[in-house]
């Protein structure tokens, strides 16, 4: 952490407290969003105007279905109007939806792009009508709203998503399925309505499940691949991704396998394309996948051998035998099996993207007893199949992967309150808690209490200040503390800034520590009065003592000091990054110290 990102964190802890004060009974109207609906102008605005109101409450989704109910519903050409008059009317949305509507002029005249305003507010409407309304609408509207509102930027609300699934036409459903952002379940449900264009999109959709493409491929005999995508994953110079080849493997359709052998799989994946072939096509295919330099040339020896001395057998059990002799690929126990024990890269890209049958219950359970590595929980996490707990359960392993215990890349279903108690957190605290406490696994309140060394776990408090998810509790915990402990002491603040860097426990005990010093320092005697000391006396050396009046930091850009010459690099690097630690920690609690107390932190000095 920089000291630019420190003085953030500080800065947007101390506004976060200074806002908490006065904002008591603050916040939107509680009618804003009706009243923009109701008033906004012009027309288009209305949806920029729920927005900056909260969003949508009981009150505006009834006006809106209102609105859409008697003055839309299924009148396609009236939709097509409002799409037209939006641009240019200045009055409200209830005035333009009572008045005439104005025919439309179907002729050659170039017009320039209606706004993004346009089509925003047509989205709030078409959200709020009927599923069959709005369907029937999407079909009708120019194609910029259709791709506007359903394949990119925001995610298209639930009811809009349902509606194009339900009831839309192939070019919505196409839309939507573009979108790179939808949820793979979603795409899931796109698959099943039996369009191939629709299909096609899903396919090449970049959040698209190796396994959900394997499943548009198992449906080729009721659902015919896309003919533009079978060009693009045959092409003999095609750069399409290896994801969107190795889902092929299975298919039994020599065009689509060989392409797929040319990504270099295992023996006995290839072995398994070739008795696929057989099974779905024939011997005769097989042949000629075999006699085909372009798929000879990526087939092992040992399969070539194999698969032909099978095909030379005069008895008709052929496929029965390569199944036999090959891997368990529908077996669902197998995959969980395999991933509970695989731990290299290539071994998991390998196991995930060959045909291994996906049973997330079993996978669920496998990973709940020995956890799979995160590259597999990070796959399996967002998987078409899988439950919100499944989800939940793979993503707290790939949330852990960062901080790493005893050093070693592994698995870890531990949840965070845990970890904190039994383990110490390092440098990679601040990227581990922003990732759990935005996920919902971290409370903050675990970073004051029970995290230790002090120094991490301020320095992962002052990380969750910066991205605003450290939360009330959390804030007015560290306020009760320092106020408890050191109020506008600057002695104890001193204290605090002395005892950081080494400090092994919690932040609370670290805060308590230095107010008990700070006392005992103010309950010594004054020493007695002596002889005046010499001139040139050296200052005295308390590291609790104020520093003197004339004294300043040093500016922004000077050098920052340089360990002993005598020290390793590894003590050198050990030494920078406590001081990043100091420097976030100290920066988070002088933002929440009282005004008198607040000054610069020694260790930013220094």
């Amino acid at each position: 952490m920089t000291k630019t990102q420190v003085g953030a964190a500080g800065r947007l802890l101390r506004g976060m407290v200074v806002a908490g004060e006065g904002a008591e009974g603050a916040g939107p109207c509680s009618d804003a969003a009706l009243r923009a609906v109701e008033r906004a102008r012009p027309a288009r605005s209305v949806a920029a105007g729920v927005a900056a109101a909260g969003g949508v409450d009981g009150e505006a989704a009834a006006a809106l279905r209102d609105l859409t109910e008697r003055h839309l519903g299924a009148d396609v050409a009236r939709w097509c109007a409002l799409h037209d008059a939006l641009t240019g009317y200045r009055g409200s949305l209830p005035e333009l939806l009572a008045s005439p509507p104005v025919p439309r002029v179907s002729d050659d005249t170039l017009r320039p792009p209606a706004p993004r305003s346009v089509h925003r507010t047509l989205g709030l409407l078409l959200e709020h009508a009927e599923p069959r309304h709005a369907a029937a609408a999407f079909a009708a509207l120019p194609e910029r709203v259709t791709t506007e509102l359903l394949a990119g930027g925001t995610l298209p609300a639930p009811a809009l998503v349902a509606a194009v699934i339900d009831h839309g036409d192939s070019r919505t459903r196409t839309a939507l399925a573009r979108h790179p952002r939808l949820d793979t379940r979603v795409l899931a449900r796109l698959v099943v309505v039996g369009d191939a264009q629709v299909a096609a999109a899903v396919y090449r959709n970049p959040r698209t499940t190796q396994s959900l493409r394997r499943t548009v491929v198992e449906r080729l005999d009721t659902v015919p691949l896309d003919n533009a995508l079978r060009a693009e994953l045959t092409a003999p110079s095609g750069q399409v991704p290896r994801t969107w080849l190795t889902p092929l493997l299975g298919s039994g359709d020599p065009h689509l396998v060989v392409p797929a052998l040319r990504c270099g799989v295992r023996r006995v994946a290839q072995q398994y394309a070739l008795l696929r072939i057989w099974e779905r096509t024939g011997p005769d295919a097989v042949r000629a996948v075999l006699d085909d330099p372009t798929a000879a040339a990526w087939l092992s020896r040992a399969v070539v051998d194999t698969v032909t001395e099978t095909l030379a057998t005069p008895h008709g059990d052929g496929p029965r035998r390569l199944r036999a002799q090959g891997e368990p690929y529908e077996d669902p126990a197998r995959l969980p099996a395999l991933l509970a024990t695989a731990r290299g890269t290539s071994t998991l890209r390998d196991l995930l993207s060959e045909p291994y049958a996906h049973d997330l219950d079993a996978l669920a359970a496998a990973h709940a007893a020995t956890p799979f590595m995160p590259k597999a929980c990070e796959e399996l996490a967002r998987h078409e199949a899988a439950s919100d707990a499944q989800r939940q359960a793979f993503r707290l392993s790939v949330l852990n992967e960062p901080w790493r215990a005893a050093g070693r890349r592994a698995g870890n279903s531990t949840l965070p309150a845990r970890r904190l108690a039994e383990e110490e957190l390092d440098d990679s605290a601040a990227v581990w808690a922003e990732g759990m406490a935005a996920a919902g696994f971290l409370d903050p309140v675990e970073l004051i209490g029970t995290a230790r060394p002090a120094a991490c776990a301020l320095a992962a408090l002052a990380r969750l200040a910066e991205r605003d998810l450290l939360g009330a509790a959390a804030v007015a915990e560290l306020q009760a503390l320092t106020q408890a402990h050191l109020g506008e002491r600057r002695r104890a603040w001193a204290a605090l800034d002395v005892l950081l860097p080494e400090h092994g426990g919690t932040v609370a005990d670290l805060i308590a520590e230095a107010g008990k010093v700070s006392d005992a320092a103010a309950a010594e005697p004054a020493p007695p009065a002596g002889p005046e000391p010499p001139a040139r006396a050296e200052p005295p050396t308390d590291p609790l003592a104020e520093p003197p009046a004339e004294s300043e930091p040093p500016t922004e850009g000077a050098a920052e000091p340089v360990p002993p010459a005598s020290q390793p690099p590894s003590a050198r690097t050990v030494h920078r990054r406590e001081r990043v630690h100091a420097l976030a920690a100290l920066d988070l609690l002088y933002s929440l110290a009282p005004a008198g107390a607040r000054r610069t932190p020694r260790c930013c000095a220094r």
